[in-house]
């Protein structure tokens, strides 16, 4: 599963392309401008940090520095098994979770590393997921966005719990509880001071930045969504093969 990422000044979109590889894309006429090679594993995601460098991560414990241009790899960062990336909307610094609550802060442009923490451990209740009894060790951040603020991440949890945390030190300053299973896609609404989160509870939930307060739960009816984000006045998700529209109050 590829995150698709896009880049506003040229129109430029990030996509999967094969098998182990992915692609930029013009969007006005949809022509392939570059392809990006070189991962020994499919591309979880990527995403511009600059108009000519591109960041992916892989499957094969690697995130990759790009030309954006021609498409030759510039560095590569050993980073464990990464599962999500979120690129700060002005300072172009890169945030990467991986495997028992790590989180990497890279700079973009260079893949120099800037912070590196590992948030606490939690736990998913088994009897939430149907299996019965026990506990399942749940220390993965799958989805990561930056708070409006520059200062800090949000990220979704295997544990079934969305956190902020301090992007430089991983100190965790909020948590927002209510889903039953894992949280697999943030987004943030800064105008509206919104949070919104999809899980494979099959619901998507909208709170408040300011006070965890969940104002809304809308079930999707199928526990396979992905990806979601604030598009105007609306909610924009994919649902197996479908992109719902959730209007917003």
């Amino acid at each position: 599963m590829f995150h698709l990422a896009s880049e506003r000044v040229l129109g430029r979109v990030l996509d999967a392309h094969g098998l182990r590889a992915f692609a930029v894309w013009d969007s006005r006429d949809w022509q392939c401008l570059q392809t990006f090679e070189g991962h020994g594993e499919p591309v979880r995601a990527a995403t511009f940090v600059a108009e000519d460098r591109v960041v992916s991560i892989s499957g094969d414990g690697t995130a990759q520095l790009w030309d954006a241009w021609t498409g030759a790899s510039l560095r590569t960062f050993q980073s464990g098994l990464p599962h999500a990336l979120a690129v700060h909307p002005t300072k172009g610094l890169v945030a990467i979770s991986g495997e028992r609550g790590s989180v990497v802060l890279l700079d973009g442009p260079t893949l120099e590393v800037r912070a590196d923490f590992h948030l606490p451990r939690g736990t998913a209740r088994d009897e939430q997921r149907g299996h019965g009894q026990g506990s399942t060790p749940a220390h993965r951040i799958q989805a990561l966005v930056w708070h409006p603020d520059g200062e800090h991440l949000l990220g979704g949890g295997r544990d079934f719990v969305t956190r902020m945390f301090h992007g430089h030190t991983g100190r965790i300053v909020s948590e927002w509880h209510g889903h039953s299973d894992e949280v697999v896609s943030v987004a943030v609404c800064a105008e509206r001071g919104l949070l919104c989160t999809g899980s494979y509870d099959g619901t998507v939930r909208v709170w408040s930045l300011d006070s965890t307060e969940c104002l809304a739960v809308h079930d999707l009816g199928h526990a396979d969504i992905s990806g979601l984000c604030f598009v105007g006045g609306a909610i924009y998700v994919t649902v197996r093969s479908e992109l719902r529209v959730i209007p917003l109050p």
